[in-house]
């Protein structure tokens, strides 16, 4: 397993391209977004009773915010944003995602050009891959749902109801996770050009070394973030700013990390 990780680190370091550039689309993405909820609360605050004014003045702004929210169509314009802004990111993940796999594939190729060509050759079947990589992450909720509505209607307290949810929502995760990790050797097939079967017969005889390395550099991240949160107390001002503005940048990478690590394993077991 330290010879993938190993490896993939080289493989992602020769990516440069596709991680700035991803940079710069999670930097836009939150741009716009910090842009938008500041539109929404700014004016919302400004209206908000201070701390000097009686209790029913806070009261009686909560009861207009209740009945704009309910009785107004006040909310469906900013509502009808956030849906096409989730339809954009829906569309733009698996184009991107089309250039990463095929740059991870084609190393040999320049840069810049083998990521647009990716876009180019792979935006489609990706985006097919993406929606039944969606449909199939949510196909467990039709037996779930179900399952949550009765528990709410035999319950007692929401704490009991959320402890009875609590293996199947575990279950969920294990089984979002391993799907994910399904779909990216999906993914290497159709970007190598490998046979999607045969990917799939590999990746479930190796499934305990893959989920080990999908683990071992999510842990990595989770480290990352942790040490990043720490040194932005400790050591607050200039360094602290710094270090939180390059985190994107490190996270971006370790994703890269993890993703060529798994194509070095599947290139390794390929050639057995």
């Amino acid at each position: 397993m330290i010879h993938y990780v190993k490896s993939g680190f080289g493989a992602s370091v020769k990516q440069p391209f596709a991680v700035i550039l991803l940079f710069l689309y999670q930097m836009g993405w939150g741009i716009l977004l910090y842009k938008f909820v500041q539109s929404v609360l700014v004016p919302l605050m400004h209206r908000f009773p201070g701390g000097e004014q009686p209790k029913q003045a806070l009261q009686l702004f909560l009861a207009e915010g209740q009945f704009q929210l309910l009785k107004t169509d006040l909310s469906h314009s900013y509502l009808w944003f956030l849906v096409l802004l989730l339809s954009i990111r829906m569309l733009l993940t698996p184009v991107l995602q089309a250039g990463v796999y095929y740059s991870l594939t084609h190393s040999q190729q320049n840069a810049g050009y083998r990521f647009f060509r990716g876009i180019k050759e792979l935006m489609l079947p990706f985006l097919f891959v993406y929606m039944l990589r969606i449909a199939l992450s949510f196909l467990p909720l039709i037996w779930l749902l179900p399952k949550a509505q009765a528990l709410f209607a035999h319950s007692t307290s929401y704490e009991q109801t959320a402890l009875q949810l609590l293996p199947w929502l575990l279950g969920m995760l294990c089984y979002g996770f391993l799907l994910h990790l399904l779909f990216v050797y999906i993914q290497f097939a159709i970007a190598a050009k490998l046979g999607i079967l045969s990917t799939i017969i590999i990746f479930l005889r190796f499934a305990l070394p893959i989920v080990g390395l999908a683990l071992t550099l999510l842990l990595s991240s989770g480290l990352l973030a942790g040490i990043t949160v720490t040194a932005t107390y400790l050591w607050a001002g200039l360094v602290a700013l710094i270090i939180y503005q390059l985190f994107p940048l490190f996270h971006i990478f370790l994703q890269m990390w993890a993703i060529s690590s798994q194509y070095q394993l599947l290139s390794a077991k390929m050639n057995k």
